[in-house]
């Protein structure tokens, strides 16, 4: 897939690395209160240094890659979540605590909630271009053309990935577009407008991804929410035009 540099970072992302953060404050805490140590202590911090630093290793990674949302990010989530839970269930088999057990339930579910929300917006069209830079032929079968517009410029496009969210377009030449934009789609005789944001674009400026704002449908004018409900009755789909 295209690598992409993500101009606007949504919130889940901040809320996964606080939470990669307390995962692993959560299993500082549950070895001092087993041990019967103050997790204020000097002795302590030092001690957990040579206890934890391979799970902190991990941790900070995981951190790193969701917030360049790398394509990996959300599997070295699971895996820096999963090695947390791995060393507090271990030490649950050395002395059994129901307060460390009732703790770990919650951290179950917190943990597999913000995975699932990390899933759906990583797969959001607006963050998947949906071709490679080593793409031998068209990246679509066939093309939805569009226009970006901005100020007074216009620049030509097609999209090649979409969802009832945002998209994704391949613009006819490279150019940094402006936060602000509308994108024009004339298809099935029609011409669809809609204003959107730009979040993300490839690292050549060759493609852009943008997420459009919730309007309601307007008997005036067609809007992304009409297009979106055309091309689905129509069975287009990005995955089945490459």
């Amino acid at each position: 897939m295209e690598q992409l540099k993500v101009r606007k970072k949504e919130n889940i992302v901040f809320n996964v690395i606080l939470y990669m953060g307390l995962a692993f404050l959560f299993l500082y805490l549950q070895y001092a209160y087993r041990h019967h140590l103050s997790p204020f202590s000097i002795v302590y911090l030092r001690k957990s240094a040579g206890l934890f630093w391979y799970v902190a290793a991990p941790v900070i990674v995981a951190c790193i890659m969701v917030w360049r949302h790398h394509r990996f990010g959300l599997l070295a989530y699971n895996l820096s979540i999963l090695l947390v839970g791995f060393k507090v269930v271990e030490g649950l088999f050395i002395e059994f605590n129901k307060i460390i057990v009732i703790a770990l339930f919650f951290f179950a579910v917190i943990s597999y909630f913000l995975y699932q929300l990390l899933a759906y917006y990583l797969n959001l069209a607006s963050l998947n271009a949906n071709y490679a830079p080593s793409d031998l032929f068209e990246p679509l079968l066939t093309k939805i053309n569009c226009k970006v517009k901005f100020a007074e410029e216009t620049v030509e496009g097609y999209l090649t990935n979409w969802d009832e969210e945002g998209c994704f377009v391949k613009l006819a030449e490279a150019k940094r577009l402006p936060s602000e934009i509308k994108i024009v789609i004339n298809f099935q005789y029609r011409e669809f407008n809609q204003d959107g944001e730009v979040v993300a674009e490839t690292l050549d400026l060759n493609g852009v991804g943008i997420k459009f704002k919730l309007i309601r449908k307007d008997l005036n004018s067609f809007n992304w929410s009409e297009f979106s409900e055309l091309v689905h009755e129509l069975g287009f789909k990005p995955e089945r035009l490459r």
